[in-house]
């Protein structure tokens, strides 16, 4: 697929993976919805590709409210036009004892990693199947398919994400839209917060952006329906 032109909406790019996605889809020609909660980090990065001669929008959305959501497809598209692809970013972690964890920690995850993923792949996907075209990219975790002590939590919502990819891939392959799940082990970004990991082994950000932009350029027909990444020397 060539990318120029293309409505890319990328969840939680105000900073980390998001954010170089974000970049990255915006050096290869496409118009991209920057979003998050955080309206200073979102309006730095939009500032940054515009900058660049590149094209981006600065929206403001939390990804758990289904009519923030409604509301920022609805003003891409009086903008730009319908939203191609979606990549669904947006993910925190508390790392925890299942003991200790907290319920209102647990819920917590399972909203922002998995249930913003079904709002907003519902949001966009009347418009895909329209034109019998689109893409959705869940990033989800090594974490979705391998169990990690004191990530019960993150485990439980990333193993939910990667079963919700794979039915709306069943559901929508027959309507020319493309659902892949890109799966990163250790990346340095902040979502480890104070846990005491080493930076040094994991893998950045920008490699994993690469990877999620490649699944966009690859022929219209094909499908790639999940790609693992691992750091070098990594635990993850």
């Amino acid at each position: 697929m060539n990318l120029n032109g293309k409505i890319v909406w990328i969840t939680g790019s105000s900073r980390g993976i998001g954010k170089a996605t974000a970049l990255q889809f915006a050096a290869k020609g496409a118009r991209v919805v920057v979003s998050a909660r955080s309206v200073d980090e979102i309006d730095a990065i939009v500032g940054e590709i515009n900058a660049n001669g590149d094209s981006a929008l600065a929206i403001p959305c939390d990804v758990t409210n289904n009519n923030q959501i409604i509301s920022l497809v609805s003003a891409v598209k009086k903008t730009w036009g319908d939203i191609d692809i979606l990549v669904n970013n947006a993910g925190i972690g508390t790392f925890k004892n299942i003991l200790e964890l907290e319920e209102d920690e647990w819920d917590e995850m399972m909203i922002v990693n998995l249930k913003s993923a079904f709002l907003c792949s519902k949001a966009v996907l009347p418009a895909m199947i329209e034109t019998q075209s689109g893409q959705i990219i869940n990033v989800i975790s090594v974490a979705g398919k391998q169990p990690f002590e004191n990530s019960g939590g993150y485990c439980a919502s990333k193993y939910g994400m990667l079963g919700f990819t794979d039915v709306l891939r069943l559901e929508n392959r027959k309507h020319g839209v493309k659902v892949s799940a890109v799966l990163p082990g250790a990346t340095s970004t902040p979502i480890w917060g104070d846990a005491d990991v080493d930076h040094n082994r994991m893998m950045a950000a920008d490699d994993v952006a690469k990877t999620i932009v490649s699944l966009c350029e690859i022929n219209e027909t094909a499908l790639v329906e999940e790609v693992l990444l691992r750091p070098h020397g990594g635990d993850l």
